[in-house]
């Protein structure tokens, strides 16, 4: 055990004799093994430390820098998220463009994640000079970039601290009701927490995925919050001259106002980020350390040389052919997100589909619609918008083919020859669209606004079916069997978007090397089946398995649907892994 001297520590931070103790009973030993990790890494490595405000988080990224410096000799930068709030003026406009509460600094929304991980990206590839913004609280607004801190040199340890550093996004139906009388009653019709949650899934996890080793000091309940802010108020008040006083310090009403706007995602990642942490350090109401656990400790792996992406095909695959449930899948899901690997949704469903199936599966990456012919991706995924994609709403979307009244209108021409054969979605309208897939109303509208294609339904005698789809192929349409339906559109596969979006991800993360896994069950995903480094086919209750040319790399899944999923992404890539020694994968730049 490390008994080190940090007594000129605990003079300049004002802090306890008992403090000493604590560091060495149970922080030393994890700085130690950061220590330990830099040196195996040869890298910089990013230390993340999640707490509830007035839970220590700070003190504790001052001792880890100060350990790692005056111990272990290692170069190191201390880090705030609060650092990155957008300025006082930025605010301003937010509560006046959006909601009057963004103008006050604090919740997802209120800090610039692109200068964030910009910052943090041009440290780690050394991309010298590098500017540390600092905020200052007492001016509610950022220093002067003349007086910022300008590091010249090779880093070792980047500490960051954040009291939202982790926080996951809510389901939209989580926020109907409102968690205080903030909410309530400042934030009525829901525009403030929609904002906020939105902000939060979109361009957060962009900062998170940098972080290799997460710690969190967990609060009993966020009841102890409120008097943990006090406490910090008071010893802040300690340190100011009168005049400042009047003008920096809350008093017992302003702290119950200003935590409030904290509670509902403080709450949130007190159930949802202690399982996914490297180091939990569970606290007391007095603060004291009660339980260390690790609950990811198998996930530091230092040293990733690789980046996993999981291109899967939907229906049949992750979603049961039958009922479109995915439960079986749902703990891989969760371990690949975990592990910062991307899970790509490859489908013939449009865009309108595609995103409620990626709300019910909380996935923020990107996606692949209508059998490749486009590919859309968040705006803001990478740090700059690919070449050749276009903006729609809050997409950047790539398209490979013309739109959809193109390929109708060569399959009017040969509907004479084969009236009573086939219906299209077209044909169909929403009422036939659900009768033939069983999906509700809602969905079913999805389903129907297809923009690059058409769906065929064909119920009529199966040798004229080859006979039509060798005619539509002759007027240059791309045609494809899936599951249930025919698809018309061009000649785009989804083998072709995967390779698009897979050199997207290469040029966004040169020192890493990609690996692609794709999963399907149908014919209509042997493009991709093939193009991808691995192939997962899912075994169908309905069909035959898809006639696959490659030999290397292919697994063919012993179970149906989702079951067969999770069963052949664990055999592929936790095999896979372990094979490589590897450590501490830094993620997708998603």
């Amino acid at each position: 055990m490390l008994n080190i001297d940090i007594s000129d520590f605990l003079q300049k931070h004002q802090l306890p004799d008992s403090y000493q103790t604590l560091a060495r009973d149970w922080y030393l030993p994890i700085i130690e093994e950061i220590a330990s990790h830099q040196n195996d890494a040869k890298r910089t490595i990013t230390v993340g430390i999640n707490g509830a405000q007035g839970s220590g988080k700070s003190t504790l990224a001052q001792l880890a820098v100060y350990i790692l410096t005056h111990h272990y000799s290692l170069s190191v930068v201390s880090l705030s998220l609060d650092d990155f709030y957008f300025t006082q003026q930025e605010r301003t406009q937010l509560g006046q463009g959006i909601h009057p509460l963004l103008a006050t600094r604090g919740v997802p929304g209120t800090h610039d994640i692109t200068l964030a991980r910009r910052t943090i990206t041009q440290i780690i590839h050394q991309q010298f000079p590098v500017s540390i913004p600092r905020f200052n609280k007492a001016e509610d607004d950022r220093f002067p970039v003349e007086s910022a801190e300008v590091i010249n040199h090779p880093v070792d340890v980047i500490v960051l601290e954040g009291w939202c550093l982790g926080a996951e996004a809510q389901h939209e139906s989580s926020l109907i009701h409102p968690i205080n009388d903030l909410e309530e009653i400042e934030d009525k019709d829901q525009a403030w927490r929609r904002y906020v949650n939105e902000q939060l899934a979109r361009f957060y996890p962009k900062l998170f995925e940098l972080i290799d080793i997460w710690i969190m000091l967990k609060a009993p309940s966020f009841d102890c919050v409120y008097q943990w802010r006090l406490e910090q108020e008071n010893k802040l008040k300690l340190s100011l001259s009168e005049s400042d006083k009047q003008t920096q310090i809350m008093d017992e009403k302003a702290v119950g106002r200003f935590i409030k706007f904290y509670q509902r995602i403080t709450e949130n990642t007190l159930n949802t980020l202690p399982n996914k942490v490297n180091y939990l350090f569970e606290l007391d109401e007095n603060r004291q350390i009660t339980k260390l656990t690790t609950p990811a400790r198998s996930a530091l792996k230092i040293n990733s040389p690789c980046q996993w992406l999981v291109f899967t095909d939907m229906d049949g695959s992750l979603l049961d052919h039958h009922n479109y449930h995915f439960d079986e899948a749902i703990p891989t899901l969760t371990a690949l997100e975990q592990n910062h690997i991307p899970v790509i949704p490859v489908t013939s469903k449009t865009a309108a589909e595609v995103e409620l199936i990626r709300d019910s599966l909380t996935n923020q990456h990107p996606f692949i619609i209508e059998n490749g012919a486009a590919v859309y991706i968040p705006e803001g995924y990478f740090e700059k918008q690919p070449e050749g994609t276009e903006k729609r709403g809050k997409y950047w979307v790539k398209s490979f083919v013309q739109p959809r009244s193109y390929w109708q209108s060569l399959i009017n021409q040969l509907r004479p020859q084969y009236q009573h054969e086939f219906v299209t979605f077209a044909d169909a309208g929403i009422d036939g669209i659900i009768a033939m897939t069983g999906l509700n109303v809602h969905a079913a509208a999805c389903a129907a606004r297809r923009e690059f294609g058409e769906p065929i339904s064909w119920h009529g005698n199966g040798n004229l079916k080859q006979q039509f789809i060798a005619e539509l192929s002759a007027l240059g349409a791309n045609v494809l069997e899936g599951g249930r339906f025919i698809h018309v559109s061009g000649q785009c596969d989804k083998g072709q978007a995967l390779k698009w979006l897979t050199n997207i991800y290469q040029e966004a993360m040169p020192e890493q090397v990609i690996q692609t896994l794709a999963i399907g069950d149908s014919q209509n995903d042997k493009a991709m089946l093939e193009q991808a480094d691995h192939a997962l086919v899912i075994r169908s209750p309905v069909h035959g398995l898809p006639d696959i040319d490659r030999t290397h790399n292919l697994t063919v899944s012993t179970f149906f649907g989702p079951k067969g999923w999770a069963e052949g992404v664990t055999q592929i890539i936790d095999a896979k892994l372990h094979s490589d020694s590897f450590n501490l994968p830094r993620g997708n730049h998603g």
